[in-house]
């Protein structure tokens, strides 16, 4: 569960970064004062040196305030004998759901037609508009399986990965099209389990982002290029691709695993191969492009009002106090909404986190990039972060 977080003055916040000094050469874009910077470091470097690690991890930062990148450096060893920056590219997990749902969304935003049915894409668009032989989608009392059961994870369909196709090899690759047909045969439970994370879900959204693509006449045909060309390009995210896109990924200044505490016999896990986790966790990035995704998120530059409200959302509810939206879970607090996800692929984890204040919509991003696995506290480490920024103001408010 995020921290609570203090109310505070959002005027003396802005005229504190405004106002604040910023190094000379120094990563920070805007700054904070030079006592708010060694702060957060202060933070970051209790946080790196608190894990008991064999071999430091390398740790990649950036925070933005309302838009504006006030804080991005690298700690660390991207790999031997390269530091670590704020443009040091991470797998980043299941951050990718995040521009997986973006992409259904902007499908929907354009009006795009479901090619089974020629009907525009909306949320209660069903399976059956895109795929073939899905009967088991549609249990007794459940109704169909629809693209908002699917971006909130209540769509009830089990995870393919608790289901392993049978011969399927789980340390090695397969294809989307087995992945499909096997999927094809899960039966939806017949009456409504509510939220369950489930990569099933969002591998399927990517598959219909490439029934709907392939026959639109605009020149992409597969999942990867409709999100390279319609997010990751329109927003120059030049940090950003997929991992099994060598042509790209293998140019970028990535990082190697210090794996952190994992030990050496379980470096070899299953279930990571092309493409178990396509469309849930197949996506690299640096902590500087998720800044860049942020903005973009809570600005208009990306999705309709409508879709980014919807994604932002409290359509499932996970816990007592905790929903997903599309991409992100979901938690509140007296005039404060936290939008956040974590990331987990062996060897990396991430932590995105937006902060808004909801009376006038100001808000605070986190994004932490590591490449370790086994490590506890990124999130609690992004809480801080944005108390941290908070507290550079004269009215911080009550805790709690």
């Amino acid at each position: 569960m995020h921290a609570r977080v203090p109310r505070m003055t959002w005027l003396g916040l802005l005229l504190g970064v405004a106002c604040a000094l910023s190094r000379p050469g120094s990563a920070d874009t805007v700054g904070l004062t030079a006592y708010g910077s060694t702060q957060l470091n202060a933070a970051v470097e209790r946080w790196l040196s608190s894990g008991g690690y064999r071999r430091a991890p390398a740790l990649s930062v950036a925070v933005g305030v309302n838009g504006q990148l006030v804080f991005a450096r690298g700690y660390g060893e991207a790999r031997p004998g390269l530091p670590a920056t704020e443009h040091t590219v991470y797998h980043i997990g299941s951050l990718s759901k995040q521009f997986t749902a973006a992409a259904v969304l902007g499908l929907v935003d354009r009006g795009a037609l479901a090619p089974r049915s020629n009907n525009a894409m909306t949320l209660a668009s069903s399976a059956r508009d895109f795929f073939a032989d899905v009967d088991n989608w549609e249990g007794s009392g459940h109704g169909p399986v629809t693209l908002r059961g699917l971006l909130t994870m209540t769509s009830g369909l089990p995870s393919l990965i608790a289901h392993p196709p049978a011969q399927a090899d789980p340390w090695g690759t397969i294809t989307s099209t087995r992945m499909l047909e096997e999927l094809r045969k899960l039966a939806v439970p017949g009456t409504s389990t509510g939220f369950v994370y489930n990569n099933s879900a969002y591998f399927l959204l990517a598959e219909i982002v490439e029934t709907v693509v392939a026959g639109d006449g605009r020149g992409t045909s597969s999942f990867a290029d409709f999100v390279k060309g319609n997010i990751i390009s329109r927003l120059g995210l030049s940090d950003t691709s997929f991992v099994g896109d060598y042509g790209s990924y293998s140019a970028m200044r990535t990082a190697m695993p210090s794996w952190g505490r994992t030990p050496a016999y379980r470096r070899r896990p299953a279930f990571v191969q092309a493409d178990w986790l396509k469309g849930s966790a197949d996506m690299a990035s640096s902590a500087f492009d998720l800044f860049t995704w942020n903005k973009a998120l809570m600005g208009n530059d990306l999705l309709s009002a409508q879709s980014r409200h919807l994604m932002f959302s409290d359509a499932a509810r996970v816990g007592a106090s905790t929903y997903y939206g599309m991409g992100w879970f979901i938690e509140h607090s007296p005039g404060w909404d936290w939008y956040s996800h974590s990331g987990y692929v062996p060897g990396f984890t991430s932590s995105n986190m937006i902060a808004r204040h909801s009376p006038d919509g100001t808000w605070i991003s986190v994004s932490l990039l590591t490449n370790a696995d086994g490590v506890s506290g990124l999130n609690e480490l992004a809480s801080e972060i944005v108390r941290t920024v908070m507290h550079q103001t004269s009215a911080p408010g009550n805790a709690r």
